[in-house]
């Protein structure tokens, strides 16, 4: 492999279950959601349109490579506000900047470098290309390598970074550490969280939030969500609701904009839960969030039928809206 796209998000139908990742559990609900990307001839996977149906697919084209025998760079994919807090040549992707889709960056910075190929990233990463489609250069960095589905410690086990397959076509299938944000605090003052790409940005993508009831057309991509459409049914093959979600951490309480017992849910935005991921997930892993509510009262998406507040998972505080 050379380098790819970062990812676009394809969500299949997941199964209304018990919850994924709640206070640190690793249990999965049935079915299957996924970030998935296509790896081009030759050149990158692109940062591709995501969540929201968001437009946008670049990539870095060439093979690349380091001479001699593969580094080693252990600071791929910490946290960092500056060059200094990352080791051996690594810079920082700080979250004030505009290195990703050449708007977006990583919530709380993300040591790494520029690439041409996988080589360059040594033997802790991947290169993967960030820029926009219309981007007059394309540009590549190193984004940690993970395992996705693997009980091991992953992505220097960040709350806010998680594993996510970029190509399941490939064995084993790719996987890099992609960092998100749940609520614009996870960002720097005067930048929003852009749900549909997780990424920090001057200016959020429109749409509507957690928890509606939405439409989606997956062939053009495009939703009425400001992140992306999530179909959820019985066994994973019958669609009972489609509502808006984003993407989360399993076994992360703090994603999704998630607020404890005695905080009320009617203010900040939309507050939820990561409640949903494939079978195979672990903590550690990207899931999708479900909105919390008190009484389906609460529950946002009131069009789809045999909705219910879930409310046995005592660690959320809240319950979790579902359907079927």
């Amino acid at each position: 492999m050379t380098n790819r796209p970062v990812f676009a998000i394809v969500a299949v139908i997941v199964s209304v279950s018990s919850l994924a990742g709640c206070g640190g559990s690793s249990a999965a609900p049935d079915g299957a959601a996924t970030g998935t990307g296509g790896k081009k001839d030759g050149g990158a996977t692109d940062v591709a349109g995501t969540t929201g149906g968001t437009a946008g697919a670049g990539g870095t084209t060439g093979s690349g490579g380091g001479a001699g025998g593969a580094a080693s760079f252990p600071d791929i994919g910490k946290p960092c506000a500056a060059d200094a807090d990352c080791a051996g040549g690594l810079t920082c992707i700080t979250a004030a900047s505009k290195t990703i889709f050449e708007t977006e960056a990583p919530a709380h910075g993300y040591c790494s470098k520029m690439c041409a190929g996988d080589a360059d990233c040594g033997n802790a990463g991947l290169c993967v290309g960030v820029s926009s489609q219309t981007a007059t250069t394309q540009v590549a960095y190193c984004f940690q390598s993970c395992t996705f589905g693997d009980m091991a410690a992953k992505c220097h086990q960040r709350t806010d970074v998680g594993c996510l397959t970029l190509d399941k076509t490939t064995i084993p299938t790719t996987d890099v550490c992609y960092p998100i944000c749940s609520q614009d605090s996870d960002c720097p003052v005067g930048r929003k969280c852009d749900i549909a790409t997780s990424l920090c940005a001057d200016t959020a993508a429109a749409g509507d939030p957690l928890g509606t009831h939405c439409v989606s057309n997956p062939e053009a991509g495009t939703s009425t969500c400001a992140g992306a459409c999530l179909p959820v049914g019985n066994g994973g093959t019958t669609v009972v609701a489609s509502f808006c979600t984003m993407l989360c951490v399993v076994g992360s309480l703090n994603s999704c904009n998630w607020v404890p017992a005695g905080t009320a849910l009617t203010s900040g935005g939309a507050h939820g839960v990561c409640a949903f991921s494939s079978t195979d997930a672990q903590v550690g892993d990207i899931g999708f969030c479900a909105q919390e509510c008190d009484t389906a009262a609460s529950c946002s998406d009131q069009a789809d039928p045999g909705l219910s507040c879930d409310t046995s998972e005592p660690t959320i505080g809240h319950g979790l809206c579902t359907w079927g």
